[in-house]
């Protein structure tokens, strides 16, 4: 028992995890992504989660708008306008008539102003009183709208 000899060699440990153990921290890390994706995205304001949603719904009427009538094209776009002013200046501008809506629109820039009082008094010629429109309005009128959804700064 003086020699090193009959000292028996270390047992090999196992050099994987193995399968099971990789998709166990596959699944771990998916999981961890999950989480840190939904934390990130509950933290936004719901202020910025609509105009977020309102500049994918005006990206998708625009992207529409060849099929449809004036009546209705503008009956969306206005809604979809008066729900970018409601988010910008803090007010019920959905149940606002263009009238009402024109004192408040004084916050907005001179040009954004003005293109806003445009739109809403050619949407309700158009809903109401079934005005025709000329395409180049109706592509004025929507890009007026993106703008405004554009330049939206929300606390």
């Amino acid at each position: 028992m003086d020699d090193i000899r009959d000292i028996k060699a270390p047992v090999p440990l196992p050099t994987g995890a193995g399968r099971d153990g990789l998709l166990a921290g596959l699944g771990l890390a998916v999981l961890a992504g999950l989480a840190v994706w939904r934390w990130r995205r509950m933290r936004q304001s719901p202020a910025r989660r609509e105009l977020a949603s309102l500049r994918r719904e005006l990206a998708d009427l625009e992207a529409a708008s060849t099929g449809l009538a004036d009546r209705d094209y503008y009956f969306r776009l206005s809604g979809l306008a008066r729900r970018v002013l409601a988010l910008r200046l803090g007010l019920a501008a959905v149940a606002m008539t263009p009238a009402e809506l024109g004192p408040y629109l004084a916050a907005l820039p001179d040009e954004e102003r003005a293109d806003a009082e445009a739109l809403l008094a050619r949407a309700e010629a158009a809903c109401f009183a079934g005005r025709p429109v000329s395409a180049a309005l109706r592509r004025a009128d929507g890009q007026t709208a993106a703008r405004l959804a554009a330049r939206a700064r929300l606390c």
